[in-house]
This record gives structure tokens, sequence and C-alpha cells, in this order.
């Protein structure tokens, strides 16, 4: 290690003093990302650098590609108050796939690329616990990104995009019950990647919200629901051109996100009103590249629930949580392959108010991506 290893050590050390954006993002957008805990913002060497920080498209030379996908096997229960026993949440979170397209022309200054996943989603059913106060929760939010890559120099590469979002709804209280869709709505992105130094990486990347109407299937029937800003910085060093440590630090405005209500001509006809609070994450990763072109990896994030004690809300149902992951990636059969395997302990939670109970959530994702640079 040389005399700039400290700097890292004290990034690491104030990241740990702080916590992941919960609610209902999804953090993992690829397996290379996945293994290190998706402390990924300063490293961004594969055409998932769409979903992490496109401004890393820079430093790969021609067409890349990337598809892949995520099981996310989950087991969740409360506790209910007053003796009432056990309650499963009996909704399980559904596979679902990521892909990216990337271009950098050699030696070219100008780069685009091109994203396809999903960023934000929630699958719930507590109608055993609570009844006509919530069921079914089902909210998925596809995401397409297109982006700009500009090479400042050799050291330095900015990014910007802009993120295309769909959405559908299904929220199931005791009698009532809602479908909506929102075909299409705009946010966009900012991000750079600096290499100040050999071996060294600084990375960040801003998205704005986008606000989103979903109209639902009965006339009159809409619900607004609006997405969170969210910023991520990190640095990465490189040990004797074998270890990388990465760590990064993410910012998540949860407090924008108010309510899943749905209005019937004006009024509110279901009342979901949010209490979140903005959340922060750390994420550390190492990844020891063994031989060329094959890495193994290893990572750890601490994760911020967005949902409030007081006023906790089981269609979010989120928790403060801990995140370690494992992850290897090598060639074979013309291709690059990444496997990730992460499981997220949540201490138990205690609500009160209308969902009140102790809380208990363990998750588990088994991420597989496929890469190609032609």
């Amino acid at each position: 290690m040389n005399r700039y290893s400290g700097v890292l050590a004290l990034c690491l050390f104030l990241g740990a003093s702080l916590a992941h954006a919960g609610g209902f993002a999804q953090p993992n957008q690829s397996a290379a990302a996945a293994g290190v805990a998706n402390a990924f913002v300063a490293t961004a060497n594969d055409a998932s650098a769409m979903a992490y920080n496109p401004a890393g498209i820079a430093w790969q030379d021609g067409v890349s590609g990337t598809i892949g996908m995520t099981v996310t096997p989950r087991d969740s229960s409360v506790i209910l108050p007053g003796g009432r026993g056990v309650a499963p949440n009996s909704s399980n979170d559904p596979t679902i796939g990521h892909g990216y397209l990337t271009w950098m022309p050699h030696d070219g200054r100008f780069g685009f690329g091109f994203a396809g996943n999903i960023l934000y989603q929630i699958k719930n059913n507590w109608g055993t616990a609570f009844g006509a106060n919530t069921g079914l929760t089902d909210l998925t939010v596809g995401h397409i990104g297109l982006d700009g890559v500009y090479v400042i120099n050799s050291d330095l590469a900015v990014a910007l995009g802009v993120d295309l979002y769909t959405s559908r709804i299904t929220l199931n209280q005791g009698a009532q019950s809602f479908r909506g869709t929102d075909y299409i709505d705009f946010g966009g992105h900012a991000s750079l990647l600096w290499k100040p130094l050999p071996g060294w990486s600084v990375g960040a990347m801003f998205r704005s919200g986008a606000t989103m109407n979903l109209e639902g299937d009965t006339a009159n029937t809409a619900m607004k629901l609006k997405l969170p800003d969210t910023v991520v910085v990190g640095v990465a060093h490189d040990f004797y051109d074998t270890w990388r440590l990465e760590a990064d630090v993410n910012w998540t405005r949860w407090s924008a996100v108010h309510g899943l209500n749905v209005v019937t001509g004006g009024v509110i006809t279901q009342s979901n009103p949010l209490n979140l609070h903005d959340t922060f994450t750390v994420m550390t990763g190492l990844t020891w590249t063994w031989r060329e072109n094959s890495q193994f990896r290893l990572g750890y994030a601490f994760e911020q629930g967005a949902n409030e004690s007081n006023g906790f809300h089981a269609a979010v149902a989120d928790q403060d949580g801990h995140r370690v992951s494992i992850g290897v990636g090598g060639e074979g059969f013309g291709v690059h392959m990444d496997i990730a395997y992460s499981y997220v302990f949540y201490p138990n939670k205690e609500a009160t108010g209308t969902f009140a109970g102790i809380y208990r959530d363990r998750r588990q994702a088994i991420l597989l991506s496929v890469s190609k640079r032609f």
C-alpha cells in the first residue's frame, strides 16, 4: 500500500457513519456490481455503467452489451400486538431482468448508452394481518435510460442522460381496489468519473425524481406518485494491480414521496399517507482480479430504511438492513459471465400506529449477468 491508502481509509470511516436508500428502490442492477454490494459508481467498467455511472463508458472502447436477471427470495412477517400471533407477508419479490448497451469509438470524445431495467418496486400483501387497512400492494416502475458521454481528457469524463419511466400499480384494500398505469414520464441524470491519480478513481451521479401520473382502469380514478431524487458518490483505489477497494455513499430524498393515495373524481377514496424520511447508505466492496478477466468480489452495505416507526406504513414495509454479498466473474463461451449472491439481514423493527407490530424481514438476491464487447 502507498501513502494515498490512508485517504481511502478515511473515506471508508466517514462512510461507515452513514447509512442506504431503503424505501422501494431496487439496488441490484447487475451481477458485477451486486458482488461488491453495489459499490460501483467509481468503477463502472462494464455496460452496467448505465445504471451506476454512465460516465464510465468513456473507458470502454467499442460496443459493449450486458443482459441479466435477478431472483429475489424473501421471508417477511409481522408479530401483531395483543397476542394476536404472527401474520405473513404473502407476496414474493418477482424475478426481474436488466439490459445495457454502450458505444464508445476508439479515441473518440463522444459516447452513447442505453439502459433497460427496473428501478423501483413494491410487492407486499398484508391482507391476513391488517384486513381492509392494507392488502396487496404491487408497484413496478420500469426505466429506460439514454445517455451521451463526453471525454474531457484522459482522466475525466462526464455524462448527461434522460430517464423514461413506465409504471403500473395494483392496490387492494378490503373491498376497494385500484389498478393504474402510467405509460411514460420523464426525468434526468448527470454523472462524472475522474481519475486524479494512478490507481485512484472518483465517481458521482445525480438522478432527479419524476412524477408518475397513474390513470386507473376505472373512469376518473388516478394516483400521483413522486419518485425521489438520488445522489451517489464514491472513491476507489487499486492495490498491486490485483485488488480494488471502493466505498460509496448514497442519499435518497424519500421525504418527497408523500403517499399512495387514490383519487376518484377529485376525492381521495383510498388514503395511504407515507411518513418517510430521507436516507443514506454506505456501500463498500473489494475486488480481487486473480487472473486476467477473472474476478472474485466481496461487499457489505448498511441500508437505512425510510419508514418511520411512528406512522409506519406496511405498504412500503422497509427497515434498516445489513447487506453482505459475494460474486465471481470470468470468461467463458466467448462472453464474460458474472454471478453474485447477496443476503440482507434486517433487525426486527417495532412500529406503532395503524400498522403496529414487530416486523421481521430477510431478503436474498441471486444475479446472473452476461457481457460482451464487440
